[in-house]
């Protein structure tokens, strides 16, 4: 008896040296892939002088155990092929346009095979009056009134979008169709729809020219979700609002959440042109619409609109911080939370431009929010140059006139380099995990 355990302990040893033997060259094999195709983009040469393309990185000023989970998550999907993942990404007219985000999503749906997911939470913009993102098309029906988390004089209810729109008009209905040409095809076969939560709204019915599709509805009115599953997938949707009861008024949207049974990432651009930190602090659905969207990465590159004002105060802008950082803990615990630093910007004043010594302030203010709420910083402030960079950048057509903004390829760039961070200090989680440690013991 004692030689068969003796035997069965030893085959059970070269069995594990076998399997994790095998598992290394897996490992190995599949990150020098990906770093051979993280090296084909063009931002991890030196493109550009003034890019401080040594300092791209996530910096830490307390610990990485959140974005560990991230990354465990993330490995699930990358060599099991299993789970989904959402990232939402959260700022004011820097993600409304959804260039950069759109960027990052694209390079996160094509750094690795079959990792595709769901295009995630949409707004109409075009329905309220502003900016839609490139990616997708929006028209609509009926008179709209629409109320955005950058007007303080209004009081209305606002969700994690930042926006509503409102229509008491039976005539109304909205289209949205993904482009497919020039981005990632995204189809959907379920869409959630957040609105308010009133029994005396509207009825919204999906309309499909296919008379042979089927569908079926489900609301919770008590969280303001509906819920509708399609038998086939679709680029675009036309939803109409009609009123089927003499008791109902209308019908208030806060977002549509385009869905698929694929794994993969699925990253929510969240943005609101002029929007601070207050602003969505006003967003009292915020938490609840988090709960429901179960974020694993929430990005917020907040910041530049609180530090434009004449009196910008750190310690408000720290506080208010503090409070949108408590909220989604609350809301998404474990979420792994990463904070991007100002760009270098310029205020006007009677037609000339100054730079605005607030971005040095605000990158500090991150730091110190960062070790005491134990999040994640990319300083793209120093990455772009630091103080004064923004006109470097408009001289290479990358910053537009207003020393604030950037052009369609500045953003694209700026989004290619938070993809790089990311993907650097994913390369240091894959390799202290997975590769055997090379010091003699």
């Amino acid at each position: 008896m004692k030689s068969i355990v003796l035997n069965n302990s030893y085959i059970g040893l070269v069995l594990q040296v076998i399997i994790f033997t095998v598992l290394h060259v897996v490992y190995s094999f599949f990150f020098s892939c990906i770093w051979a195709q993280v090296n084909d983009y063009p931002y991890m040469g030196s493109t550009y002088s003034f890019i401080q393309y040594q300092k791209n990185g996530l910096i830490f000023p307390s610990d990485s155990s959140d974005m560990q989970n991230f990354y465990k998550k993330l490995d699930q999907l990358i060599f099991q092929g299993k789970g989904k993942i959402n990232i939402v990404h959260m700022g004011g007219s820097h993600v409304q346009a959804d260039i950069i985000s759109g960027r990052v999503r694209e390079r996160l749906s094509n750094f690795y095979p079959s990792n595709k997911g769901s295009r995630g939470l949409v707004f109409p913009f075009k329905v309220a009056g502003t900016n839609n993102p490139y990616n997708y098309v929006v028209n609509y029906t009926g008179k709209w009134e629409s109320c955005k988390n950058t007007q303080r004089e209004k009081f209305c209810e606002l969700g994690l979008t930042g926006v509503s729109i409102t229509t008491r008009d039976t005539t109304s209905s909205i289209f949205i169709s993904l482009k497919t040409d020039y981005y990632q095809s995204y189809d959907f076969n379920h869409i959630r729809i957040f609105h308010k939560a009133d029994t005396s709204m509207f009825s919204v019915v999906p309309v499909l020219k296919d008379t042979t599709a089927n569908y079926r509805m489900n609301t919770q009115i008590d969280k303001g979700i509906t819920d509708i599953y399609f038998d086939r997938y679709y680029h675009h949707l036309t939803l109409e609002f009609k009123k089927t009861d003499s008791l109902q008024w209308g019908y208030t949207l806060y977002g549509i959440q385009l869905e698929n049974e694929d794994p993969g990432i699925t990253y929510h651009a969240i943005g609101v042109n002029g929007a601070s930190t207050s602003s969505y602090l006003r967003c009292q659905l915020l938490p609840a619409h988090l709960r429901e969207i179960k974020p694993d990465l929430v990005i917020m590159g907040i910041g530049i609109n609180d530090a434009a004002g004449k009196e910008f105060e750190p310690w408000i802008f720290e506080n208010n911080y503090r409070k949108l950082i408590d909220s989604i803990r609350a809301a998404s615990p474990g979420a792994a939370i990463l904070l991007i630093t100002n760009n270098d910007s310029y205020k006007k004043y009677r037609r000339r431009y100054y730079v605005n010594k607030n971005g040095p302030v605000v990158r500090e203010s991150m730091l110190k929010l960062a070790k005491e709420k134990n999040l994640a910083v990319w300083d793209f402030f120093t990455v772009m140059g630091g103080l004064e960079s923004m006109e470097t950048w408009m001289k290479h057509g990358l910053g537009k006139s207003d020393r604030v903004h950037f052009t369609t390829s500045g953003y694209k760039l700026m989004g290619d380099l938070l993809f790089e961070a990311l993907l650097k200090h994913y390369e240091y989680h894959v390799k202290r995990i997975y590769q055997p440690s090379t010091e003699k013991r």
